[in-house]
């Protein structure tokens, strides 16, 4: 029997056994591939799992924040320390909803103020993340000289991308790592929490305040005086502070309410809730106790400015014109407190309280001060609030 042979002349078992050969290498090959591959992908994993591990702990700490200032603050921390970032800061649109909040507590370096449709302007609105990588030739606007360290950067757009509110940007020296051929799942969930976490923020500040604001004057109402009622002075306004009461009453108001109509009533209690207030700082807490009466509390004042005050409160309300039939005035209470003793807030206001009271029954329109009250004293356990 003849050997068989291939087209080149050479026994054909050798060409089967060369192409064995081969496809072993290739399998090998490609398992070696493979196990590169689900290694890079395992590693992949653990970094995901300790990244939203850091994530949620973040979250966590996010949700303990009690305003929008106190919980951006968290968020600086919490990205730089546990992300290990060179740069971290916020781009706010002022004529956004957080515009309204001055978080004056943030320096330059964490937030910038920008104006409406900057955002839109940098083309930011069209997708959630973007990630860039810093050299002489690419660089980002927004960025300052002294961002000029930065290898990469990753901007996270916030809010909904119809009508974003802000930008967040995380930046590292390492150029790599914020590559744009980097995943951005991450950082596209980070951006959504963010935003929402202060969208939500916001919103509860919001409730909060009204809980606590009279509608109709803008003042204070009364439940933002009760956690305080019971409170020393000092605990409230400061150790060692001159702390002056004001406690104004519209004279004859039922009278006027009824001859002239709610509206008009209203309009009188607004009047008088501006005029309290245009002599006086804005962190000074000026309350509505109900009906027509109204408490204001200036720290940090004398005797004499409060005396001058009041007195100009008086005439400024005597001074308006609500109806030609209808003179409109006040009765004013003045309580200082006193230098040698801590007292309760209640206190000083009931004595404020009695002051007026002394006003009105020597014919309103005029101011008295407490301390012409021969021998009367409230004591802690007025019920003023």
């Amino acid at each position: 029997m003849s050997e068989t042979k291939d087209q080149s002349g050479k026994p054909a078992v050798a060409s089967i056994g060369d192409l064995s050969s081969r496809r072993f290498q290739q399998i090998a090959d490609e398992n070696r591939e493979l196990k590169a591959y689900v290694a890079d992908v395992m590693q992949r994993l653990r970094q995901n799992e300790r990244l939203f591990s850091r994530m949620f702990e973040l979250e966590s700490d996010v949700l303990k924040s009690t305003d929008p200032e106190d919980l951006c603050f968290t968020l600086l921390r919490g990205l730089r320390t546990r992300f290990d970032l060179d740069f971290v800061r916020f781009w706010f649109d002022r004529s956004s909803f957080i515009g309204s909040h001055q978080l004056d507590g943030l320096s330059e370096r964490d937030l910038v103020w920008i104006e409406a449709g900057e955002i839109k302007q940098m083309g930011l609105d069209r997708k959630r993340t973007w990630l860039v990588q810093l050299s002489s030739q690419q660089s980002f606007d927004w960025l300052t000289e002294k961002d000029s360290h930065l290898g990469s950067i990753a901007l996270l757009t916030l809010g909904d991308l119809e009508k974003p509110f802000g930008v967040l940007g995380v930046g590292a020296l390492d150029r790599d790592r914020f590559a744009p051929d980097q995943s951005s799942d991450f950082l596209q969930h980070l951006s959504q929490v963010i935003g929402l976490t202060l969208e939500h923020a916001v919103a509860r500040e919001h409730l909060a305040r009204l809980s606590v604001t009279d509608p109709l004057t803008g003042s204070h109402n009364r439940r933002f005086l009760q956690p305080h009622s019971h409170q020393p002075l000092s605990q409230w306004f400061g150790k060692d502070t001159a702390v002056v009461c004001l406690y104004a009453d519209v004279d004859k108001f039922k009278t006027l309410n009824d001859a002239l109509g709610h509206d008009a009533g209203d309009e009188v209690l607004a009047m008088v809730s501006r005029i309290l207030r245009q002599d006086v700082r804005a962190n000074d807490p000026l309350i509505r106790m109900g009906g027509d009466e109204f408490v204001l509390l200036m720290a940090g004042c004398s005797e004499a400015k409060a005396r001058d005050i009041a007195r100009s409160v008086v005439d400024a309300v005597a001074g308006e014109s609500v109806s030609e039939s209808r003179a409109v005035t006040v009765s004013i209470g003045v309580a200082c407190s006193p230098s040698n003793k801590d007292i309760a807030v209640k206190s000083l206001i009931s004595q404020a309280d009695q002051a007026m009271y002394v006003a009105k029954a020597l014919g309103g329109n005029r101011f008295e001060m407490a301390e012409s009250l021969a021998g009367v004293v409230a004591n802690d356990d007025g019920d003023a609030c």
